[in-house]
């Protein structure tokens, strides 16, 4: 009889201690998970690090900003909040059989809804989340607008744009996002692009 209790006071401990590991290990998950109060960098940020840029669109984006007044641009990419970048799409390679041996296939690049030229990233510097991005195509605007914003992806069409007009359409585009975030006083809530 003694015996049994025994055992049964084993499992109780085991089955507490398992309650409590359980416990231990959800905290930290649980913590990670942004709360619905939690504030979106875009919002919060001050100071943007801008990096280079294909064309030298980083040199009006960063006039831009400075123009815009939200951010502050700087080109040293330590201790700021957000981080704008630009980045090449990833090329797909395919191949082919000649001869029983793979050939890479020469891919047309016109091929594609998309022709993506690069893309625009922001992302939050603290913990490298992406918070906005936009496709830059090679193609005309769309419906008379030069970009289309949905959620945090926007798409701009480039063709026919000096770099100048591409970075104040890349603005554009992050402002009208940002203003859906946190409209500015006095904005009027039908420029906001739908979430």
């Amino acid at each position: 009889m003694i015996e049994t209790m025994g055992h049964r006071g084993f499992e109780i401990k085991v089955a507490a201690f398992s309650i409590v590991a359980i416990c231990a290990l959800a905290l930290p998950a649980l913590a990670q998970q942004p709360s619905p109060q939690e504030s979106n960098p875009l919002i919060d940020g001050k100071l943007m690090y801008v990096g280079r840029m294909p064309e030298n669109i980083d040199s009006w984006i960063v006039a831009d900003l400075r123009t815009w007044g939200k951010y502050k641009p700087t080109r040293d990419s330590e201790g700021v909040d957000l981080v704008m970048e630009a980045q090449k799409p990833e090329t797909r390679m395919e191949y082919e059989m000649k001869h029983g041996v793979p050939q890479p296939k020469s891919v047309d690049k016109r091929r594609g809804p998309k022709r993506i030229m690069f893309t625009i990233v922001v992302t939050d510097w603290v913990t490298g989340r992406r918070v906005w991005e936009a496709d830059i195509l090679d193609r005309k605007e769309k419906n008379g607008r030069r970009e289309t914003t949905t959620g945090s992806r926007s798409e701009v069409y480039a063709r026919g744009l000096s770099t100048q007009q591409l970075a104040e359409a890349i603005l554009r585009a992050l402002r009208s996002y940002v203003m859906h975030l946190a409209p500015e006083p006095g904005a009027a809530a039908a420029s906001a692009p739908p979430a």
